[in-house]
């Protein structure tokens, strides 16, 4: 399809989608977005969606993009979808959803589950991974349905994430990408395929024949069906790819495809992403290593799970005063935080900060914490702490990858809400002594989607040639010598050392306060 000129990006999150028209050049020429409706909660901790929701926004900016839009739909080469992950819906044969979608931040537990098999308890144990398998075990929401739900277990024909969804409503087909598959799912991480044995589903509370056909991140799954085109406006005919998960396509789109490149996107929940072409395990959870989107390669994402929500936090809290100016102004209250924060020195004059406002996976009591406050410390300097801490924090998980990959890093790459911040931009690029570039779009989770078509319907013969053609770089931050000197010997004299000085306290704030519970 060397022919072809376009490319439609299909990008679900979690509280909105978008629709994006994309040149072979990578430019983004058109979108229509739509905001979901919040997700419920019946219970204290629980968080689900009406999947119907989820057709009927994407209908309408489908609908309204091609709206838009003057071209020949003959030059448009496909649709590449990318979606939040481990949100997902049991269906039945006809691809209609049993019940509410649970999604990603449902935090659901199955106090008692059901006991394992002798043969599976032995297999875990050899493997050394009896502990982990209770937390899979504790936290599987396929178990929690086979527990609570009886019924609609016995119905469910597939449990599909949201992009295998769309794949059906929009082609038929019960398929989705390798790309999709993250966290927990019976997947072999290091095949890339379903596991071959079954006491891996057994663990997680499925049977194998609940498992969509999983395929490469460029492979074509179907093609648009008359009903379809009807409801979303697409062309009928038009291939459909999945990619992969949001944070694998920001990768992707930001064109990280060399292991010395890291991205960060700051968003809800803040990470840094490399890419690696040798599967690397990390048994302590201290970075998750899932498929890319790109085929025979993974992605090792280090999480902050409450990054620069802590932002938003912090704007609700404190700041008030910057709100109502943004509001005067007709400006984001980031701009006027940019602002009052520039001319407060590197280090924040003292003061520290530790972003743990949500407990990390491989330590449940960890707590965010703020420390060296003096008289001179005002509601500005805990904004640029917060900036910092969150800098200190991505540098010392990557660290750890680096220590694991042997590829030490020689650019950063930013994407997500908060990388419109010049401070925040130009703190990552101090903090990591590296130039930190924006890209030339801030819509890099769909241009990866985007990607992944032109490759996969033949637009470009290779991911190096698509990535090549189609990212291009925005705004470098270079280091600035003098404040890289005075983080780094912060962060190697007090960061490194507050959480190993703080963790017996938090353990007792927790024996104390009963929050959080003990096991």
């Amino acid at each position: 399809m060397a022919d072809k000129n376009y490319v439609i990006s299909l990008d679900s999150g979690t509280q909105n989608v978008r629709a994006i028209l994309f040149d072979r050049q990578g430019n983004e020429l058109a979108i229509a977005q739509d905001t979901y409706d919040t997700y419920f909660s019946k219970h204290p901790g629980w968080a689900e969606h009406n999947p119907e929701d989820y057709w009927e926004k994407l209908c309408k900016v489908t609908k309204s993009l091609m709206k838009k839009i003057d071209i020949d739909p003959k030059e448009i080469a496909g649709v590449g979808i990318t979606t939040q992950r481990g949100t997902f819906v049991p269906v039945d044969r006809q691809g209609n959803p049993l019940r509410p979608a649970i999604i990603w931040l449902d935090q659901r537990t199955t106090p008692n589950p059901p006991p394992l098999s002798v043969a599976a308890k032995v297999l875990f144990a050899v493997a050394g991974m009896s502990e982990a398998i209770k937390y899979v075990r504790k936290h599987s929401k396929f178990l929690w349905i086979r527990q609570f739900e009886p019924e609609i277990y016995k119905k469910t024909y597939k449990f599909m994430q949201i992009s295998g969804w769309f794949v059906n409503r929009l082609t038929g087909e019960f398929k989705d990408s390798v790309g999709m598959i993250t966290g927990m799912w019976p997947l072999d991480y290091k095949k890339l395929v379903w596991h071959g044995l079954p006491q891996a589903y057994e663990a997680f509370g499925l049977e194998k024949n609940h498992m969509v056909d999983i395929f490469p991140p460029d492979a074509v799954l179907g093609h648009i069906t008359a009903s379809a085109s009807a409801e979303t406006g697409l062309p009928e005919g038009l291939p459909v790819i999945v990619g992969a998960g949001d944070k694998q396509s920001e990768l992707l789109g930001a064109g990280a495809i060399d292991p010395s490149i890291g991205v960060i996107s700051y968003g809800t929940a803040t990470c840094m992403e490399v890419i690696t072409y040798n599967y690397i395990a990390e048994k302590n959870m201290k970075f998750f290593t899932w498929p890319a989107a790109l085929p025979n390669a993974w992605d090792i994402e280090m999480f902050i799970f409450r990054g620069f929500w802590m932002v938003t936090w912090f704007k609700q809290e404190f700041g008030q005063r910057e709100a109502i100016e943004a509001e005067k102004r007709g400006v984001a209250p980031e701009v006027i935080l940019d602002e009052v924060i520039q001319n407060i020195p590197p280090g924040s004059m003292g003061l520290m900060l530790q972003p743990y406002w949500s407990p990390m996976v491989y330590s449940k009591y960890a707590k965010g914490s703020i420390i060296g406050f003096g008289d001179v410390h005002t509601r500005a300097h805990i904004y640029r702490a917060i900036l910092e801490g969150i800098g200190y924090e991505l540098r010392r998980l990557s660290e750890i990858v680096v220590k694991k990959n042997k590829t030490p890093l020689q650019e950063i790459r930013v994407g997500g809400g908060g990388s419109r911040s010049d401070v925040a931009v130009q703190i990552a690029a101090d903090i990591f002594n590296l130039p930190a570039s924006r890209m030339a779009t801030s819509e890099i989770c769909g241009l990866g989607a985007a990607i992944d078509v032109a490759v996969g319907t033949g637009m470009y013969a290779s991911f190096d040639d698509a990535v090549s053609s189609m990212t291009k770089k925005g705004r470098t931050f270079e280091p600035i010598a003098g404040n890289h000197r005075v983080y780094n010997e912060l962060y190697q004299d007090v960061y490194k050392k507050t959480y190993q000085a703080m963790e017996p306290l938090y353990k007792k704030i927790a024996t104390i306060t009963g929050y959080p519970a003990e096991d």
